[in-house]
């Protein structure tokens, strides 16, 4: 779709007859873009073009409000990050666009208590994520169900850990995210057939650290860059954000916000 139907579309597609009166204006658009959007609303009913936009938007300015903040070295990642990601599974692929993939609260206690915080301290304005001194983690699930179609344990996690800017990934990250696994396995969150994503995120990877390492089946702990997810995150919406880059609601997502003090604990004792 061409940048200037696009957001012809995003501008006008409130109600139909509204989009054609507004369409109908020399001074509102050109007659390319009256015939082009005559023709989409020959098949489109406004109401479902609407429904596409604003998820694409949705999207979009995720997107473009993550840039903003990868762009500050030492960025507070607990505040700034995560709920963006929260929000944002589907950049790492079709298969977290479930709406069954939510934050599992039960699995973020219990690494709060491998990290040696029982009641919460570290993340007592976050209680959704766990907070360390220069990351933070959020535990995403989806469930399983058994044959009578009962909601039984858990199919799928997703471990994301955010480092905060300007902080290299290396192998004791990787190490890390595996006690997380291992401590969830112990406590019977997951079970033998749980399929477990690991992400580690930052702009930076220390040289060696790039790849992923040998695991058993259904367990992948994987290093990423922020800008590989970004890069990921533009094709599946069709490099859509290139073209529209400067489209007034994108360039209106407000890239600072007010600092957060955030108190952060301890790394575990080594195994």
């Amino acid at each position: 779709m061409a940048p200037n139907l696009f957001l012809t579309l995003a501008a006008f597609s409130t109600q139909e007859t509204a989009v054609m009166e507004a369409a109908n204006k020399d001074d509102r658009a050109s007659d390319d873009n009256v015939s082009a959007l005559r023709d989409i609303l020959s098949r489109w009913s406004a109401s479902m073009a609407t429904l596409v936009l604003n998820e694409v938007e949705c999207r979009l300015r995720l997107m473009a409000e993550l840039r903003g903040k990868l762009d500050v070295i030492g960025i507070d990642e607990v505040h700034e990050l995560q709920p963006l990601f929260k929000r944002g599974l589907w950049m790492f692929g079709p298969q977290f666009e479930s709406a069954e993939f939510t934050a599992n609260l039960g699995m973020t206690k219990v690494i709060q208590r491998l990290f040696k915080d029982p009641v919460g301290t570290g993340s007592r304005s976050r209680p959704d994520f766990v907070v360390l001194p220069d990351s933070s983690v959020g535990l995403y699930a989806c469930p399983s169900y058994d044959d009578f179609h009962e909601v039984n344990g858990v199919d799928h996690v997703v471990i994301i850990e955010l480092k905060t800017t300007g902080r290299e990934i290396g192998s004791r990250d990787r190490e890390q995210v595996w006690k997380y696994f291992k401590e969830l396995r112990a406590r019977g969150c997951i079970k033998a057939h749980t399929r477990v994503d690991g992400y580690i995120l930052g702009d930076r990877i220390e040289p060696g650290e790039e790849f992923e390492a040998p695991y058993p089946v259904g367990v992948r702990i994987r290093p990423m860059l922020y800008e590989t997810i970004l890069q990921r995150a533009e094709k599946r919406l069709l490099n859509l954000y290139k073209d529209i880059k400067n489209a007034p609601f994108l360039t209106d997502v407000q890239r600072e916000a007010p600092p957060v003090s955030v108190v952060k604990f301890g790394v575990p004792e080594a195994a």
